[in-house]
């Protein structure tokens, strides 16, 4: 589904669909945001298609974190020699504790090498900048990317629609969480793309759905 020019979004339908969403900028930037789950990928490819998209376009395959539902697709792009990227605590945080935290789900560790290492800071593609947000608290090594231009977020699991991401797996922290979404919450946003449930447009819709998380669920982390 196109969000504005340039952005598109392919949201989580269900367990049995796939269960993150999943992003695209388009030209000329052709970054994939979170492949999800590797067997959902031909359908998600087919999604593209529909509006009007090559996926043998895609350039760069980030990852917003290395959680098995946002991340095991990125097999597919390894195979295609496409760049991975991931931040530079993640990467160290996969490398240490990926087996295990992929056990946790009865899946098998996908060994993979990272030749884009993220960090905070200006990311340029094809002449165009993108801010990259380190925000740990739902993993130690969680991304944000901001496309300033288009007031785009793609905040994988640091927020949702009324909610937050979970700090009860390894490497999840409460208080660093916080920080994060305060963090992110000072951005001009016209479109919070989150990893799960639905994305949230229309500047006083995201910063209300702020609001609201600050007023609720802070108290409780």
């Amino acid at each position: 589904m196109k969000v504005c020019d340039g952005v598109y979004s392919y949201v989580w339908k269900g367990y049995f669909v796939n269960n993150a969403n999943m992003f695209y900028f388009g030209e000329p930037l052709n970054i994939l945001f979170d492949p999800g789950l590797k067997n959902y990928l031909d359908m998600r490819f087919e999604e593209m298609k529909k509006d009007g998209l090559n996926p043998k376009d895609i350039k760069y395959c980030v990852n917003t974190h290395c959680h098995p539902d946002h991340f095991e697709g990125s097999l597919d792009f390894a195979a295609k020699n496409i760049p991975l990227g991931m931040h530079e605590e993640e990467i160290a945080f996969y490398n240490k504790l990926g087996p295990q935290f992929f056990q946790m789900f009865g899946m098998t560790f996908p060994k993979l090498e990272f030749s884009l290492v993220m960090k905070e800071g200006v990311w340029n593609v094809a002449g165009t900048d993108l801010e990259i947000y380190h925000t740990p608290g739902h993993s130690p090594g969680s991304i944000c990317i901001y496309w300033k231009e288009k007031k785009t977020l793609v905040c994988g699991d640091v927020v949702f629609e009324q909610s937050v991401g979970r700090v009860d797996f390894p490497g999840g922290d409460g208080n660093k969480l916080i920080e994060s979404i305060k963090r992110i919450s000072k951005l001009e946003i016209e479109h919070l793309l989150p990893g799960h449930m639905n994305i949230i447009s229309g500047e006083k819709a995201v910063k209300k759905n702020f609001e609201m998380i600050e007023n609720y669920y802070f108290s409780m982390m």
